[in-house]
């Protein structure tokens, strides 16, 4: 399903979503397509939705007009795992 569609269906909400089409620009995720999972009630449920998320799922809120997320590097995070192996 479209966001655009989505957007219409569920006015000013919150969304569960996952991913089904999208890709990388200037370091940031372009998600175009995306399965609606369920609505979310509130901003509370929304942040433990979004902690629990995985496997190309997400939340987002539908006053967005587009899915853009910026990808950041977490040089920390790799040095970290490189020290561990």
């Amino acid at each position: 399903m479209l966001w655009s569609e989505v957007r219409e269906l569920f006015p000013n909400q919150f969304i569960l979503v996952e991913e089904l089409k999208s890709h990388y620009e200037n370091d940031k995720f372009h998600v175009e397509e995306v399965a609606v999972v369920r609505p979310i009630q509130d901003a509370q449920q929304a942040w433990k939705e979004l902690f629990a998320a995985s496997n190309g799922r997400f939340v987002y809120h539908t006053s967005n007009e587009k899915i853009i997320i910026e990808v950041r590097n977490k040089p920390m995070l790799k040095r970290l795992s490189v020290h561990e192996s």
